[in-house]
Order: C-alpha cells, then sequence, then structure tokens
C-alpha cells in the first residue's frame, strides 16, 4: 500500500509539471527521455538478467507500445482539457478495465471488501468526472478515454511480464525505449520532421517530471509484482486525490462534487488496503 500511495503521489506531481509546459506535446517526449536515463542508472545494480525469457521480454516490448501511445494520448488530453477533470476520466476507466480483466485472465481472487471498495471508487471518478463533464467537450473526453484504455493496456502488460520473472527496473527501461520512439514517431507524422523534432525549452522542468516519472512507475512496478493488477490499478487511484490538490494549486476550481468524489476514492483506495 505505502509503495503504491506513494507512486500515486508521484504520479500526480508528473502530471501536473507536463500540464504547466509551454509546449506540453515536446515537454512529454523530453519527460519520456529523461525517464529513460533515471532509470538506466539503477541498471547496473540489478542482479541477474533483468527478463528471462521470452514471455518477459514479449510482454516489456507489448507495455512499450502501451506506453508510447499512453504519453501521446496524454498530451492531448492535458492540451484540451483541465488536470483534475482529465486525470478522473483517464484513472477511472483504466481501473474499470483492469479490475475484470485482472479476475478472469490472471486469477486475481474478488473479495468482499474488494467489491465495496471498487464500487467506492467508481461512485467517487462519477462524481468526479461526470460533474464537469459538459463543460469540456467530447474531444477532451476522447483523449482522456483513450489514455484510459492505455493505461489498462500497459498495466496488465506489465503484470505479465512480471509474472514471466521480469525485474521492475529493467522491464520499465525496456518499456521506455519502445515508447519513446513510438511516441516521437506519432509526433512527426502529425507535425513533420521539423516541428516533430523540436527540444523541449523548460528544460529543468522537463528533467524534474522524468526523474518523478520514472521514479513513480517503478515504486508500482514494485508493488505490482507483489499484487494483483486490479487491486493495485484501483489503488494507485489515490493519485486523483493528489492531482485534484494540484489542479487547485494551479488555479483550477474543484467543484463540490469533485472534492466529494475525492474523498470516495480514497476510502474505496482504504478497502483495497484492507488486511486479508
Amino acid at each position: 500500500m505505502l509503495l503504491v500511495l506513494a507512486s500515486a503521489g508521484l504520479h500526480a506531481l508528473w502530471n501536473a509539471l507536463l500540464k504547466r509546459a509551454r509546449d506540453i506535446q515536446s515537454a512529454s517526449v523530453g519527460i519520456l527521455g529523461f525517464s529513460v536515463l533515471a532509470t538506466g542508472c539503477l541498471l547496473p545494480w540489478v542482479p541477474g538478467p533483468v527478463l528471462p525469457g521470452p514471455g518477459a521480454w514479449g510482454w516489456a516490448l507489448a507495455a512499450g507500445v502501451g506506453e508510447g501511445c499512453y504519453f501521446v494520448a496524454l498530451s492531448r488530453a492535458l492540451q484540451t482539457a483541465p488536470l483534475g477533470w482529465s486525470y478522473a476520466w483517464m484513472r477511472g476507466l483504466a481501473m474499470l478495465l483492469v479490475w475484470p480483466a485482472s479476475i478472469l485472465l490472471m486469477g486475481e481472487p474478488l473479495r468482499p471488501v474488494s467489491v465495496l471498495a471498487v464500487a467506492l471508487v467508481c461512485l467517487g471518478l462519477g462524481l468526479m468526472g461526470l460533474a464537469s463533464a459538459r463543460g469540456q467537450g467530447s474531444r477532451g473526453l476522447a483523449w482522456a478515454a483513450a489514455t484510459g484504455v492505455c493505461i489498462a493496456g500497459y498495466t496488465l502488460c506489465y503484470k505479465a511480464a512480471l509474472i514471466h520473472g521480469a525485474h521492475p527496473a529493467g522491464l520499465f527501461e525496456t518499456a521506455m525505449l519502445v515508447a519513446l520512439p513510438v511516441q516521437a514517431g506519432v509526433r512527426i507524422q502529425r507535425q513533420g520532421l521539423r516541428r516533430g523534432l523540436r527540444l523541449p525549452t523548460q528544460w529543468a522542468l522537463v528533467a524534474l517530471a522524468g526523474t518523478l516519472c520514472a521514479a513513480s512507475f517503478l515504486l508500482y512496478l514494485k508493488a505490482l509484482s507483489l499484487e494483483g493488477a486490479g487491486a493495485m490499478a484501483t489503488l494507485r487511484n489515490t493519485s486523483i486525490v493528489f492531482a485534484v490538490l494540484l489542479s487547485q494549486a494551479m488555479g483550477e476550481r474543484p467543484t463540490a462534487r469533485q472534492w466529494l468524489g475525492a474523498g470516495l476514492v480514497a476510502a474505496g483506495a482504504a478497502g483495497l488496503a484492507w488486511p486479508r
């Protein structure tokens, strides 16, 4: 629980930093690049093979494709909608996709207290997202939903790779090395070679966000190696609470419904952490 809560806070923080960037598209590529550098510094201290076998390699590569698409969709979502609102939608949809898949495909146990906890999270996400959905338009909702699908996809791929014995650091580094050219390629295809290869300007912000991104994912993957994907993905939705707090600090004004929704998400996360 502590690993996921720390990961959730760091994840919301680097998303908030990306939202503050003047050029979100180029900053997102820079953040991914710094994540690769930060994680690479840890690999010399990893004992043994980081990806032992074709199963671990295959799922790591699939996770990388999901991560690349995630960074593309995330940057578009943050360009078109407020942080708190879009974050609620993307994390909520991911949880609703990962939870049943982890139970049906990966044998994760279903406990009565977990059902109640997930219900609270769903209610909280509904209040947070639907409270202002009409004001954001279909474009913001579409990109937030696409981000949620990507989150669900790479989460399940990460869990499958960990089941095959992958080390969290090696797994994340491999995925990022795949994600970086995927994201850069999409950007070049959309904006042309010259604009697509434009470097970010706010290097301090990008470096900090990239380091926080790497730390967030590494903590999450460590927790994911210890528990089921559904429980960890749902518990990580506590990052929504951090995102709402950060969005207010950035000048956004969450509604009373969104604050209530954040409280319900926190309560649901506590239920998922209830001792077995």
